[in-house]
């Protein structure tokens, strides 16, 4: 049609299969301005430098442990429909790891959230958590199961209070597993904060004080206030551009190391994946294709939905997206 299109956007892969110019801003200036192949390929900028070459993490998989998580055969569906969302799912996480839950959109990866933490009980199967059955609905678990299961979620400007301070959003749930009050609650605010690398001063503040990545830096902070065993992580890198979210990941994985808590994370964000995963389950309408450690399941042979999964990915090069499109109409010219 020849319409021109203002594409904005965090992802520079993708940026670099649709744009014929980019402009980098930050803090509301300008930062660098040219052609697509001049910012992927020789950036000018420390800043533009810096985003074209995040992901720093290099994560080893950890050695097997007990789980901590066991999901066994579950079937699940939403009251009023007729079919499962998700279909006779089995997988474990061990104490201290992280499961990532991949898959895209619709695949049950959010509903299979929703049935770990009771909102959505199983038609079939059963969830074992630190050697204990779970109740399958929210309403029957005890004040330790709530506690020891937290989540962080998507979107930090939804999941906290924007008439709460940063220290009563943390606070919350030391006063409700705890009992703490006064001046004991603060230190242990604090301690929290530290442990988040933010200081003293935004004890007070409020969200919208806060820039996206310490909104979800604060979101972190409540979750391990409750000193959990299993952390939910629902896409919460989705929303922040590429070093803010390496940040948040280094955190988390920091964390990981000192609490030993595990992580299961919902991701549609394979790149993340390979910076923080110890296991890997593909969901594909609600099952699981594929399963195991992140090497094995990252390793070919794949089943088909796993490779065209994998082959999706966008890589930040010039002419990525041409040469994919290319090699699949020849797979399916020889078909």
């Amino acid at each position: 049609t020849g319409v021109a299109a203002l594409y904005i956007t965090h992802d520079l892969a993708v940026v670099a299969q649709v744009a014929d110019d980019i402009l980098v801003l930050r803090h509301g200036k300008r930062i660098e301005h040219g052609t697509t192949e001049q910012i992927i390929t020789a950036p000018g900028e420390p800043y533009t430098q810096a985003l074209v070459s995040v992901r720093s993490i290099d994560h080893v998989e950890k050695a097997d442990a007990p789980a901590v998580l066991q999901i066994q055969n579950v079937t699940a569906r939403y009251r009023g429909t007729h079919f499962d969302v998700l279909k006779n799912i089995t997988m474990d996480l061990p104490a201290g790891q992280t499961l990532a839950v991949v898959g895209e959109s619709g695949s049950g990866k959010s509903t299979l959230a929703r049935v770990i933490t009771g909102l959505l009980p199983p038609s079939q199967g059963r969830i074992r958590f630190a050697g204990r059955e779970l109740a399958p609905a929210l309403a029957a678990r005890t004040r330790d199961d709530l506690r020891e299961v937290q989540m962080i979620y998507q979107m930090a400007d939804t999941a906290m209070n924007p008439r709460q301070t940063v220290g009563t959003i943390i606070g919350r749930p030391l006063e409700f597993y705890f009992g703490l009050r006064g001046e004991a609650k603060r230190k242990r605010i604090q301690e929290l904060l530290d442990q988040i690398e933010m200081s003293k001063g935004f004890i007070d503040r409020y969200p919208a004080e806060l820039s996206g990545g310490q909104k979800q830096r604060v979101c972190i902070a409540r979750a391990l206030a409750a000193k959990p065993k299993l952390i939910i992580c629902d896409e919460v890198t989705s929303a922040l551009d590429p070093l803010v979210a390496d940040g948040i990941l280094k955190l988390l994985l920091a964390l990981q190391a000192a609490e030993g808590v595990a992580y299961l994370f919902i991701t549609h964000d394979l790149a993340t994946v390979r910076a923080i995963a110890d296991r890997i389950a593909v969901m594909y309408r609600g099952e699981v294709r594929r399963y195991g450690q992140k090497t094995d399941v990252l390793t070919p042979p794949f089943d088909d939905y796993t490779d065209l999964l994998l082959s999706s990915v966008p890589e930040m090069k010039m002419g990525w997206l041409e040469g994919v499109l290319d090699s699949r109409r020849m797979e399916a010219a020889g078909n």
